[in-house]
């Protein structure tokens, strides 16, 4: 009898380590199911960080091309007025000139000018 409990005891023992192996391979099984868990909630944050640092990133890039093409817009209606500036400028010296020029040949031909006139009307029989 003494052997068959011997044979029983060494029987039950790799039912014991069967036990024992399986409770340790489903404990390492929900041991990486835990960490897989938490490396995908990691991940998940991560990505969120990521975009909110993108969604950052551009509403700056955004700022800075608003800024960037408003002072490109100010710097180019500030040239647009001092060129139409200019050119009225030169537009009304051009035109002084010209008032300038018909009143000098008023003031030295009125004479010459008036006395065309009145031979030509003299010339006319009413």
């Amino acid at each position: 009898m003494a052997n068959v409990d011997a044979v029983r005891t060494a029987g039950s023992l790799p039912e014991a380590s069967s036990e024992q192996s399986i409770e340790e391979v489903l404990k390492r099984l929900v041991d990486v199911e835990e960490a897989a868990g938490q490396m995908k909630d990691a991940v998940e944050a991560r990505k969120k960080e990521l975009s909110e640092a993108a969604d950052a990133k551009k509403a700056e890039f955004d700022r800075q091309l608003a800024a960037q093409m408003e002072e490109r817009s100010r710097r180019l209606e500030e040239r647009m007025e001092k060129e139409k500036q200019e050119e009225l400028e030169g537009l009304l010296q051009k035109t002084k000139q010209e008032l300038d020029g018909l009143q000098r040949r008023y003031d030295t031909e009125h004479e010459t000018i008036t006395d065309k006139i009145v031979e030509s009307i003299k010339g006319v029989r009413i």
